[in-house]
């Protein structure tokens, strides 16, 4: 009978695969083409998009440290922070280097983008097919037909990853390079550290896979801090995938326990710096970014209730890709006993509750959620007030629900369930890609991200923000006469807003009226005195 992934943790260690095994893997390059070219196909209309007034002007196109590359560039990436909320010097030394090459041209920042979505991909495919191979046991299953079974199997789940409506953020929007990037060099510090387990027979192979495998994590987090946590994927592989480890009652005494247990602690070292990091520069950074709320302000019981939240919405919300908008206020203000909330702990318990009960029956849904629950960790929004869930924020845990599918198409033996689950996958994957189009044409430019934004908005009074964002960039394209109307429309939901009250303030001076332009100058110094010296103008 086919062994599937994650059988029970507790039999004894088997070698994975064996070497004459793999050398019967050859590269699959026709179906890692097919991934990249599908996946770039589908994401080809954000090269032609503009940069967006969403953070886009303040970190890249208007951001004054910003340059060609040079020595005093590289420092800067490695000791700036006003220019971001995290510490993520490797994306800025990225943006320098497009920057070298294009200057302020946005296509060459979509471009590095949409590379490096593609490639993630590829990385994705080899992923999932690896674990499939590793999980089906080849070394009697390796047929033909059944290695391009598992190689289609591969490729549809993971197109349903890479041709998601809520990869598009990351993709379409310019500053989101941070986390294009890391997630980049993860997935591929994660294939390395497959092929490195593959590869311990031959000490040598096995030590430059490894350390590879630790270089590219590193760059992850110096990248973006999302993959602080994704080190702790490797211990859970190690565990219910390769069972290097946990196969017996104290099994962490054996000797090769230890080397993997050490395997894990070298890579938890730049994860706990980049951690640190992260929460100084956080800090520090709050005199261009609100700052960090203290725990008077938002308790412990909000931080857990929202950490509740949004693990259970990344449950659910790859299966209900709809009203995509940049920003969703459900975290804003909330009652964390409210009956949503109250709704999405119990949910979560019963979740995990059947999961624990079902461990050695169903091990695999162990394995995913916890992996679900640890690559959220970071956006968890542990340290922020308000949090807005973000689809970019979906990148890593996504995967989990890729993996779960390709399992899929392993349990199910018979041909007939398995080609119906081929068609299904077809037909959805069609539909993700219609809506990723669609999605990306809503990023193609400020105005139809913001026509879209406040359309899903509705009456949500966030739209004061949008309202004041369009009106700032119609003034800066000169059209002060639509600006006006829409800082005028910021005012009426928040009266007190200083950039409204500034540009209005502009405005009515440039056309002459310059009674009506002292009074909104007046109420500007009234509600932000310290409103020139602070934003540096």
């Amino acid at each position: 009978m086919m062994q599937t992934l994650l059988d029970n943790p507790t039999q004894p260690h088997q070698p994975v695969l064996k070497k004459d095994v793999l050398s019967t893997q050859q590269f699959p390059l026709f179906w890692v083409i097919v991934t990249v070219a599908v996946t770039l196909a589908v994401f080809s209309s954000v090269l032609n998009a503009d940069f967006v007034m969403w953070d886009d002007d303040v970190i890249i196109y208007k951001n004054p440290n910003l340059g060609g590359l040079s020595l005093d560039r590289i420092y800067w990436a490695f000791t700036d922070v006003d220019s971001m909320m995290r510490y993520n010097p490797l994306t800025l030394l990225s943006w320098t280097v497009t920057y070298h090459f294009f200057g302020l041209d946005p296509s060459g920042y979509h471009l590095g983008n949409w590379l490096l979505h593609g490639l993630s991909s590829c990385f994705l495919f080899l992923i999932i097919r690896n674990i499939l191979l590793t999980s089906a046991e080849t070394n009697r299953n390796n047929t033909p037909d059944f290695l391009v079974y598992i190689n289609i199997a591969s490729l549809l789940t993971t197109l349903f990853w890479a041709l998601h409506p809520l990869r598009v953020e990351a993709v379409a929007w310019a500053t989101v390079r941070t986390h294009c990037q890391a997630v980049f060099f993860l997935l591929l510090s994660m294939l390395l550290y497959m092929k490195a387990i593959h590869a311990e027979f031959n000490r040598r192979k096995y030590l430059f896979l490894m350390a590879s495998a630790f270089v590219f994590y590193t760059i992850s987090v110096f990248s973006y801090s999302i993959g602080i946590t994704f080190f702790a994927i490797y211990f859970i592989l190690d565990v219910f995938l390769f069972k290097r480890i946990g196969n017996s009652i104290g099994w962490w005494k054996a000797q090769t326990a230890k080397k993997v247990l050490l395997e894990k602690i070298v890579f938890a070292i730049p994860a706990v710096l980049i951690g640190v990091i992260s929460v100084v520069v956080r800090v520090k950074s709050a005199g261009v970014w609100q700052p960090p709320v203290s725990i008077s302000e938002f308790g412990l019981t909000d931080r857990l209730m929202q950490a509740v939240y949004i693990t259970v919405y990344y449950i659910y919300r790859p299966f209900y890709p709809v009203d995509l908008a940049p920003v969703y206020t459900t975290l804003v203000s909330f009652d964390p006993l409210s009956a949503s909330f109250l709704l999405s702990a119990i949910g979560l318990f019963i979740f995990s509750l059947v999961i624990f009960i079902l461990r050695k029956q169903w091990p695999i849904g162990v394995a995913l959620l916890l992996s679900h629950i640890i690559l959220l960790i970071p956006v968890m929004g542990f340290f922020e007030h308000p949090h807005y869930p973000a689809d970019r924020y979906s990148l890593l845990p996504s995967i989990c629900w890729s993996v779960f599918l390709a399992m899929a198409f392993l349990y199910f033996k018979k041909k007939g369930i398995r080609t119906l689950l081929i068609v299904c996958m077809v037909v959805i994957l069609c539909f993700w890609g219609v809506l990723s189009v669609k999605q990306v044409a809503v990023w193609n430019n400020s105005e139809s991200l913001f026509s879209h934004t406040l359309q899903t908005l509705g009456g949500d009074p966030y739209r004061y923000d949008i309202y004041w964002r369009w009106g700032r960039y119609l003034y800066e394209k000169g059209r002060t006469d639509d600006a006006a109307q829409y800082f005028i429309k910021t005012l009426q939901i928040k009266p007190n807003h200083p950039e409204a009250l500034y540009h209005l303030a502009k405005i009515e001076y440039d056309r002459g009226d310059h009674e009506r332009a002292r009074s909104y100058y007046q109420r500007l110094l009234q509600v932000a005195p310290n409103y020139f010296r602070n934003s540096k103008r």
